[in-house]
């Protein structure tokens, strides 16, 4: 088994930042989904202002960089953090489209996981209003109940998850029930029309 790949000495401090970011973000979204749906306008706004610094600073560190910051320049861990902070850039589309062609090229290098790419990409499927592909993107519908996106070709879904390196949907759906309660059927979300993006709550 080969070992993890640690960042370069020359970005060290690169891969602090992400790893710090993408802990926070983390820490704001681990509240629970009947909880959620709660929140106040002003912590909504506070999670939002998060998620734009976030923004800017993985923008700066794309700009320094030149590239998606792969597993040879910040680590396996700060690579990942990089998808988590991507995931929540949905204020800023043309950024978050920039990001999944980055992280296209960082998979084709070896630089990033074909996992991290399908979480990505069905992110803004997602955001673009269209079904997603990998069964990764779930939201908190107004009852507090978790529901996967819409899914193109739910048959074929866990081909499409195997061929991408993730584990069966069921094996998905039960850790997500044991975190966070109720998961919606996915035979129902996978043909409903979905709720627009104002009226969510991103898992």
């Amino acid at each position: 088994m080969s070992r993890p790949h640690q960042p370069d000495p020359n970005h060290v401090a690169i891969a602090g930042e992400l790893l710090s970011r993408a802990e926070a973000t983390r820490e704001q979204w681990r509240t629970p989904g009947a909880e959620r749906v709660d929140m106040t306008p002003e912590a909504l706004v506070v999670v939002q202002q998060m998620e734009r610094d976030n923004a800017v600073g993985l923008h700066r560190v794309v700009e320094r960089l030149g590239q998606w910051p792969g597993r040879s320049s910040v680590g396996e861990k700060a690579c990942q953090a990089a998808v988590t902070l991507a995931v929540h850039c949905d204020h800023d589309p043309a950024f978050q489209q920039r990001l999944l062609r980055l992280l296209q090229t960082a998979v084709r290098s070896g630089e990033a996981t074909s996992a991290q790419l399908a979480h990505l990409h069905d992110r803004c499927l997602a955001n673009a209003g269209q079904p997603q592909l990998y069964g990764t993107q779930h939201w908190y519908r107004a009852d507090g109940e978790l529901e996967p996106h819409r899914i193109a070709d739910p048959a074929q879904l866990d081909t499409r998850r195997a061929s991408f390196g993730l584990p069966p949907y069921a094996e998905q759906a039960r850790r997500l029930r044991e975190r966070h309660g109720p998961l919606g059927s996915l035979s129902i979300s996978a043909t409903a029309e979905p709720i627009p993006l104002s009226e969510r709550h991103a898992a």
